[in-house]
């Protein structure tokens, strides 16, 4: 299981560009000789992707929830919809 953790956690490394140059470099021949990390590495970039676009997706709703308590407060609506007008 440990090396699981670590191989995961290299595997973050190298997709967040947090990998020294020399490593970076060695990581990738070693996805070149091992198809299996390649796949590994294929999964785990389609995860980070994920997480990224539902964090996106929950900031969204956070300012719309805002928007919508602010836009209830009468004189920053009459503020806001001036601009407009």
């Amino acid at each position: 299981m440990r090396k699981q953790l670590a191989e995961a956690r290299q595997i973050e490394q190298y997709l967040l560009r947090e990998m020294p140059a020399a490593s970076r470099l060695v990581f990738q021949a070693r996805m070149l000789a091992a198809p299996a990390l390649r796949e590994k590495v294929r999964y785990q970039r389609k995860t980070l992707q994920l997480v990224r676009w539902l964090a996106r997706e929950e900031k969204r709703r956070e300012l719309d929830q805002l928007f919508h308590r602010l836009m209830q407060d009468t004189s920053f609506n009459n503020s806001i919809t001036s601009i407009f007008k």
